[in-house]
């Protein structure tokens, strides 16, 4: 504490002493600057602390009472209703669209690398009209002006600079066309060993498949290390049972019949046999060539009159449309994206089951907010409702981003189970170490990507049958039901309920579905 003393004569000088209290001495020659603290009042006999005080008995007219200040409770009040308003308020509803009937299907595109894919599928959408001849001309000339000429049809779904510049899908694309009797999503998924995770969010939210065989490198893609196996295997694991084989770029080999057949017959093999187990009547073959587009909406080349079945677009109309759903079913919509829109949030899926329309309240799990569906946006067009098979490309919802997560689900009223602990059954594809208790994973769940911890081995499954003795590893082409214990709680329900909750664990070293 700092002291302030005055300057005194020493005759003058006054220690204090002879007062009668030590108030004036040290008050007067010590610290002017001190003041005697005022007592505190004591209460009332009838005031008990943190209670108000009784009412004084008076005969006289007593003051006004003094309202408390209301003003938080009005602030949290008018907040609330805000709230309220906002979630409950019309929403300007778009034009009714004409009704139409045929079924959707989801489509993802697999196979190795450089296969020509994104070729293959740029070039379908522009026969099909999705792609105006100004863009098309667009993307040559820039392609050119890259040094990448013959990708100005891939850069339909390549649209990242990344995916330009290297010449290789990184994420899953989607897009739509029609055809006669169907309505497609593509999800043009990634070949490239790197981003097998970003290949598997795409198939899992896929109903059927078309794999791309490049002719010209078939061992590369199929023997080699190739992914053509690896993607076979994930798909059909995750529920694909139909896929359209497109024999591609068979004008490199001047359209020979004998190079088809080899290829349909090494192909075909594998899919039917046990590794894979495709049934032969959901297999179906089409040759083609991605760039110049012969045998893809129509076939002109004279050099290909001995193949007298279906083009691309007509074997893709005659696979069957996958069972849905009743509209009834509770609403459950696998969240793939997520980014903000102004003061609202986007979010875009695929509806698994039920149905959603603008205006309607829905829950987003797993972090159970509440709000309300303010816009839809369907194929490119503004969409009043959505049901089960839809892929949407936005879901407006007023929330903050950090209420939903890619990998969640929006669903209505009825719960969604959601968990950390889940008890799956895996079979193991190809694996250099065995699999034991204390294994990590990488575990990909719908769309979401998750660190997995194998806690137990609890039945062996052999020949459909459980076995009574717990196995201790496992091995390839064993196939098991566990529990494994994930970093974060997800939304789960039992695969008879839904489909689209199948998680799967590819990795560098091995590949288990799950």
């Amino acid at each position: 504490m700092t002291r302030r003393v005055r300057n005194v004569d020493v005759d003058d000088w006054d220690d204090g002493w002879g007062d009668d209290s030590w108030g004036g001495g040290w008050g007067g020659g010590w610290d002017e600057g001190y003041a005697k603290p005022k007592p505190k009042p004591k209460p009332k006999a009838n005031v008990i602390p943190g209670m108000a005080p009784a009412k004084a008995k008076s005969s006289a007219k007593s003051a006004p009472k003094a309202k408390p200040d209301a003003k938080p409770k009005a602030e949290a009040k008018a907040e609330a209703k805000a709230v309220k308003e906002t979630l409950e308020a019309e929403v300007e509803l778009p034009p009714e669209a004409p009704q139409d009937d045929r079924p959707t299907i989801s489509l993802v595109v697999v196979g190795h690398v450089d296969a020509g894919k994104s070729t293959l599928m740029g070039h379908l959408l522009c026969l099909v009209g999705q792609v105006s001849s100004k863009q098309l001309h667009k993307f040559e000339k820039e392609s050119k002006e890259m040094g990448k000429a013959s990708f100005f049809y891939a850069w339909v779904l390549d649209e990242g600079d990344d995916e330009r510049s290297r010449g290789v899908t990184i994420d899953v694309c989607v897009k739509h066309f029609s055809t006669k009797s169907r309505q497609f999503t593509i999800l043009d998924a990634p070949g490239h060993r790197d981003f097998v995770p970003n290949m598997v969010r795409g198939a899992v939210q896929a109903d059927v498949a078309i794999l791309v065989v490049d002719v010209s490198h078939f061992e590369a893609g199929f023997d080699r290390g190739g992914q053509t196996k690896e993607h076979l295997q994930l798909i059909r694991a995750l529920g694909i049972s139909n896929v359209v084989v497109a024999v591609n770029k068979l004008d490199t080999c001047n359209w020979d019949q004998k190079v088809f057949e080899e290829t349909k017959r090494r192909v075909n093999d594998y899919m039917v046999g046990p590794e894979v187990g495709f049934k032969q009547s959901s297999v179906n073959f089409v040759p083609l060539s991605g760039f110049s587009g012969e045998n893809m909406l129509e076939r002109k080349e004279p050099k290909l009159s001995w193949w007298t079945g279906p083009t691309l677009v007509e074997a893709l109309d005659q696979l069957p449309p996958p069972p849905r759903p009743s509209s009834t079913a509770p609403l459950r919509l696998c969240v793939s994206d997520v980014y903000r829109s102004g003061a609202n949030t986007c979010l875009s899926g695929k509806v698994v089951s039920g149905t959603i329309s603008v205006g309607q309240k829905v829950v987003l799990q797993p972090s159970n907010e509440q709000t309300v569906v303010k816009s839809l946006q369907m194929r490119d067009a503004p969409a009043r409702s959505a049901r089960a098979g839809d892929h949407l490309d936005s879901v407006l919802v007023p929330v903050e981003p950090q209420f939903a997560s890619i990998g969640g689900v929006i669903s209505d009223r009825s719960t969604v189970p959601v968990s950390d602990t889940l008890q799956v059954q895996i079979l193991v594809f190809e694996t250099e170490v065995p699999l034991m208790r204390g294994a990590q994973l990488m575990c990909y769940l719908h769309t979401e990507t998750l660190t997995a911890t194998l806690v137990r081995l609890e039945k062996l499954i052999v020949k459909g049958e459980t076995q009574d003795r717990r196995p201790k590893c496992l091995v390839k082409g064993n196939n098991a039901i566990v529990w494994l214990q994930l970093n974060e709680k997800v939304c789960v329900e039992p695969k008879s309920q839904s489909s689209a909750m199948t998680p799967c664990d590819p990795s560098e070293e091995k590949s288990v579905v799950l």
